[in-house]
């Protein structure tokens, strides 16, 4: 896709836009040809605005020089609109905007050019429900005008929604294609990962807890943070992996950010790790007491973009690492290197910069990062967001394999099918309380969706 965006260049081939052969030496020249790409990782500049920001190099003009600021803010508002951002303030600027709605002002930049190919590289990794199904109106309105769309998601029930013919790539190839209605799910897996790998996220089910159920390593009482969540109460045992589900935005994400010290005000109730009382205002006192955080957000809470792969990873152990002021640089590659083995993370070199790898590896960067730290606490929030099938089920296997370790594992996904992956036990959240408690077997879409409608309760341990 960063060919056809104009970012990279090929070593050889063609590319043709309306039978016509084209150069597409930069970005500008990909705009001008009619394709527009809205990237998994956000391109937006987070000082400006929401209209500038959607409007930014084709801004409409009064005579030669003047901006005409009221027809760009209307064409920014009718952008939004048509994708379901009513609520998306076009003067708010970018960086105060949650991950959702800075993923729909990138989309509406996209659109504001009218392209003839549009190109979505995962854009519905941090939308709702409700605003997938937007997002997805939008693309079967344009797609009926006209316009060619390339459509990249790893959420099979979205291809099944939106694709009229499906192309599975593995390893920069083409490994299979799926002609309109031939499209099969334990095809396309097997073809993007192989058979066992395949098996492995087809066929696995959740099990209920059967460790040591006296061995609670995280107890949660009457946690309030108005108006995120309110009354939570629960335990996390020893090798549990514990989800927080329901429908997006119902304060799951912001108690795993109030868990780990990231809220400094208005946090009420009692958090208890490991018998010690702990009511969290900064991240280094969460992480203190043995919790670790892998943010939905790898780009800007996750890691360190310009920084070396080996410094994200060690970056949290510096203090092992050193001998007063001396960092030992052997001892700092071989964690590194293990870990690099571990996770299978593609890279040329420990030296090479986090921004320069794919989406999957900076997230297996993240996860390595407090791997090294050894936490009994775990939180994973939506860590599959925006990565391949392949290394969703390798994140998998390291989460599984922390809980076989005796790590307690928070969990929380925008994927409700992940739940039933992965968890012995799920919250169900609604209006920012527990609405139920589902167990092992217990685990299925449609129980979720079902207690996702239901009064909350006020006790899930």
């Amino acid at each position: 896709m960063k060919l056809l965006a104009g970012i990279e260049q090929p070593d050889e081939g063609a590319i043709s836009v309306n039978g016509g052969a084209v150069l597409i030496p930069n970005p500008r020249a990909a705009l001008s040809a009619g394709i527009a790409i809205v990237h998994q990782e956000l391109s937006l500049f987070p000082s400006l605005g929401v209209t500038e920001n959607i409007m930014i190099g084709q801004e409409p003009r009064r005579g030669r020089f003047w901006i005409d600021k009221v027809a760009m803010r209307k064409r920014a508002r009718d952008l939004l609109d048509s994708l379901g951002a009513t609520d998306i303030d076009t003067s708010s600027t970018v960086g105060d905007l949650p991950l959702a709605q800075a993923q729909l002002v990138e989309i509406a930049k996209a659109l504001s050019t009218d392209p003839s190919v549009l190109i979505l590289d995962e854009p519905t990794s941090a939308l709702s429900i409700t605003e997938v199904e937007h997002l997805l109106s939008v693309i079967d309105r344009l797609r009926k005008r006209g316009a060619s769309i390339v459509f990249i998601s790893h959420r099979f029930s979205e291809i099944e929604r939106i694709a009229d013919r499906v192309t599975i790539l593995r390893s920069g190839e083409k490994a299979g294609e799926f002609r309109p209605g031939t499209f099969n799910r334990d095809e396309a897996l097997a073809l993007m990962l192989g058979e066992t790998w395949r098996k492995e996220l087809s066929t696995r089910s959740a099990e209920a807890f059967t460790g040591d159920a006296e061995a609670t390593v995280l107890q949660v009482d009457d946690l309030t943070l108005v108006p995120h969540f309110a009354d939570i109460d629960f335990k996390l045992r020893r090798g549990e992996i514990l989800g927080f589900t329901g429908l997006e935005g119902q304060g799951q994400k912001e108690l795993l950010f109030a868990i780990f010290g990231l809220f400094r005000k208005g946090l009420h109730g009692k958090i208890t790790v490991g018998g010690d009382h702990l009511l969290p205002r900064h991240p280094r006192e969460s992480i203190s007491a043995g919790i670790a955080l892998i943010p939905d957000d790898r780009k800007t809470l996750g890691g360190f973009l310009n920084l070396s792969i080996s410094e994200n990873i060690a970056i949290t152990v510096l203090e092992s690492l050193r001998s007063a002021l001396i960092i030992n640089r052997r001892a700092e590659a071989d964690l590194v290197d293990g870990y690099i083995r571990r996770l299978s993370i593609k890279c040329t070199s420990s030296a090479v910069s986090l921004g320069s790898l794919s989406g999957g590896n900076q997230q297996k960067v993240v996860v390595a990062k407090w791997l090294a730290r050894k936490a009994p606490v775990y939180m994973f929030c939506d860590p599959t967001r925006g990565v391949d099938a392949g290394a969703r089920a390798e994140l998998f296997a390291v989460i599984r394999e922390l809980a076989a370790s005796g790590s307690a594992i928070l969990f929380y996904s925008t994927d409700l099918s992940e739940f039933a992956q992965l968890c012995n036990r799920v919250l169900v959240f609604r209006d920012g309380r527990v609405s139920g408690t589902l167990d092992g077997p217990e685990i299925v879409e449609q129980n979720i969706l079902d207690l996702s409608f239901k009064e909350a309760v006020h006790d899930a341990a």
